[in-house]
């Protein structure tokens, strides 16, 4: 464990390199919620609402 650690630290990576790292991980989680998880949300939430008006309207016949 002392290796790894110590190579990690040997690196000389910068601040500015974590930093971009970071930024871009953060962006990529921000577009994977806008084009799945918005998107299937909503599809899933009309589904579900036009089920409930399905059967509203059918109990009433």
């Amino acid at each position: 464990m002392f290796q790894i650690s110590s190579l990690l630290l040997t690196a000389n990576f910068s601040a500015e390199v974590s930093n971009n790292s970071a930024v871009g991980m953060i962006g990529s989680f921000i577009a994977a919620a806008l084009l799945i998880v918005v998107p299937a949300t909503a599809f899933l939430i009309y589904v579900s609402q036009k089920d409930s008006l399905d059967r509203t309207s059918a109990g009433r016949r």
